[in-house]
């Protein structure tokens, strides 16, 4: 709400709430660059890649890896713009299930809130794996320094402490975190583009693109049919996260057009 005068004027941000039968509750804070920061960190493309470059590798070499990116963007393109439409109609913090619940009859709209909120809730438990990723991150910097790699225990540790410090980050007003996520963006831009950068520039060799598009490794035994599916995987999981904004829409200004 705010004053004009003595009339007071209702946000459209509440308004909206109101329509949809929601009264306001959580601090509006986020802008909508801090919404597209946020949705840039969450999906964290760069560490997504490194993560799960080893793995893509090893179950389809680089013509599977190449053309799984390709085609997965594609899907996930159409996917995020249905959800960002849906979004901008129903910009509250329950996100994809409230969604469910409003798009299915009366009826059904219970069971369909209830499960999409269960599977979104394990899916983003699941991402706890990036904590495993950054202990796997620090222990190669590490043995490419020249010294020995570290104990698995040390690798759990580490994963057990820096997911401590995300909860610490997570405990912030939405403000302050908002502040956090534009400098990683940042962090992660810049560091992409020094990173392509140098490899163009300092990379001895450099495959043709035979070989990148085409050219496939089978580490697993199975059929490439089945390596082609498994391997697509890492593009997914690389590109999960795209939605999080919407979580937040109840805490974004301008939120119908920040959740996009």
């Amino acid at each position: 709400m705010t004053t004009k005068g003595n009339l007071v004027v209702e946000d459209s941000d509440v308004r909206l709430l109101r329509e949809m039968g929601y009264m306001q509750e959580l601090y509006r804070g986020f802008s909508p660059f801090m919404s597209f920061a946020f949705c840039f960190t969450t999906v964290n493309v760069f560490i997504s890649i490194t993560i799960g470059f080893t793995y893509s590798l090893n179950t389809g070499g680089s013509g599977v890896t190449i053309w799984s990116w390709i085609i997965g963007a594609v899907f996930t393109i159409l996917v995020g713009l249905s959800l960002a439409e849906i979004c901008s109609v129903y910009p509250s913090a329950g996100s994809v299930y409230h969604w469910a619940g409003q798009l299915v009859s009366t009826k059904y709209a219970p069971l369909a809130s209830f499960t999409c909120g269960w599977v979104n809730f394990l899916g983003n438990v699941a991402d706890a794996a990036f904590s495993s990723g950054f202990a796997t991150i620090i222990n190669a910097a590490i043995i490419l320094q020249g010294n020995d790699s570290l104990s698995i225990g040390a690798q759990v540790g580490i994963g057990i402490g820096i997911t401590f410090v995300w909860a610490a980050l997570n405990a912030l007003r939405v403000d302050q975190q908002g502040w956090l996520n534009n400098l990683a963006a940042v962090l992660q831009i810049g560091s992409t583009i020094s990173i392509v950068i140098v490899l163009l520039v300092m990379a001895p060799t450099r495959a043709t693109a035979h070989q990148v598009f085409t050219s496939t490794y089978n580490s697993t035994g199975f059929p490439f049919a089945y390596v082609c599916l498994i391997g697509i995987l890492s593009t997914l999981f690389s590109f999960s996260g795209y939605e999080a904004g919407a979580h937040l829409s109840e805490e974004t200004t301008r939120a119908g057009r920040a959740g996009k």
